[in-house]
């Protein structure tokens, strides 16, 4: 199969090139093996530096995504989220060498260097299209695909998910499913296809921090999105921090409103074990200081709320047969929150806690791409999930 590169996307020629030498390798001795052709699967990739975002680095959990595509010695396919998407082109993360011993060298060779490429890439346009690079990075994906992997805050500001748009944050999550299905600006075709997706939520430069119900109705939107389109979300646990690359195209702010006035109680209300941080295996916060202030956040709207709040724990399954120990630990974990917003004034009565372990409608799989066991995928479902009378778990 042959690809044309766009112009701006020449260099990733140089990843196709990597390793020349290695795959015109000797034939396969008596013990290797050559690289296994029957099972190539790929990846779309969408990721860049932006105005308003951390830089791009791939976690860990990201880069075992792309280990996979190289181990079935699949291809990817990268685009940048710029306002108008760059297709930068497709590349083989895999081998056709002869010997098992020069095949994996070959994969990793390649991967180091996809990864260290896909780090230095930023927009050359001013604001975000997620939504468009994301059908762009699934064009190519064939019959049996690895994924979409997508790096990024998820803050959209271009039509027709511009973000920045007051209000839209804060969107019932169905509306905005039914409006871009209207007009059909739904992504193409994610039919069985994963996304996952690093950073999303976490903002630098000149955008004020989501806070947690801004950030939980954002991942409901792209959740709804994704599977409208016939796909599953999965969120990277990693959480993206630093700053923002420096003098890259103009990206608008997105407005964060106030708590008290816009945490909608139709819907769930997910915080993330990194903003909580439990020491593993116990309900004891690492760092009460930071979980006290990521709490607070919420404490006027569950007294505006007034009604009973259900403080309910998830769990990882960590390769568990029996779900007994994940729900009393996932309880023990809920009560711990409440003990918090107690101890930030919120009435004891307006709180209820429970527990489902790893057992419930949001729990995601836990083996990446190449269907080992990851902790790395498991921490997304390490959660607490607030929810105001007769509203789900998964919404």
């Amino acid at each position: 199969m042959t690809f044309r590169l766009a112009r701006a996307g020449l260099a990733i020629a140089a990843v196709v090139a990597l390793g020349a030498g290695l795959t015109a390798c000797a034939p396969a001795t008596a013990s290797g093996q050559s690289c296994d052709q029957s099972n190539k699967r790929n990846m779309g990739v969408v990721a860049g530096s932006t105005a308003n975002a951390p830089a791009t680095a791939l976690a860990a959990s990201a880069i075992a995504q792309l280990k996979a595509v190289g181990e079935s010695n699949g291809s990817v396919t990268v685009v940048v989220p710029s306002g108008t998407p760059q297709v930068m082109g497709t590349t083989v993360l895999g081998s056709t060498a002869q010997d098992a011993v020069v095949c994996q060298s070959d994969q990793r060779n390649k991967l180091t260097q996809i990864t260290s490429y896909i780090n230095g890439l930023t927009a050359t346009s001013p604001q975000v299209d997620f939504l468009g690079a994301i059908d762009r990075a699934a064009a190519n994906l064939g019959a049996d695909p690895m994924g979409v992997l997508v790096m990024g805050s998820g803050l959209q500001t271009t039509d027709p998910l511009d973000f920045a748009t007051s209000g839209v944050l804060y969107a019932d999550p169905t509306q905005v499913v039914s409006d871009l299905r209207s007009r059909g600006l739904l992504p193409t075709d994610l039919t069985g296809v994963t996304v996952y997706w690093s950073g999303m939520g976490d903002v630098a430069g000149s955008q004020p921090a989501l806070t947690i119900p801004a950030r939980s109705n954002l991942v409901a939107i792209w959740t709804a999105i994704v599977k409208a389109a016939g796909g599953t979300l999965s969120l990277l646990p990693e959480p993206s921090s630093g700053t923002a690359t420096s003098g890259l195209p103009a990206v608008s702010v997105v407005p964060v409103e106030a708590v008290q006035t816009k945490t909608d109680w139709t819907h769930p209300i997910v915080i993330r074990n990194s903003d909580l941080l439990f020491t593993k295996d116990t309900a004891t916060f690492t760092d009460p200081a930071k979980a006290s202030a990521v709490l607070a956040e919420l404490v006027p709207s569950i007294e505006q709320n007034g009604q009973t709040v259900t403080i309910t724990g998830t769990a990882s399954k960590d390769q568990a047969t029996d779900n007994t120990a994940d729900t009393a630990l996932s309880l023990k974990r809920a009560a711990a929150v409440k003990e918090a917003l107690v101890g930030l004034g919120v009435q004891g009565s307006l709180l209820q806690t429970a527990g489902v372990g790893y057992e419930w409608c949001g729990w995601k799989s836990e083996t990446d791409a190449g269907g080992a066991y990851s902790d790395a995928l498991a921490e997304q479902n390490r959660s607490v999930i607030l929810t105001s009378a007769g509203v789900g778990l998964c919404g």
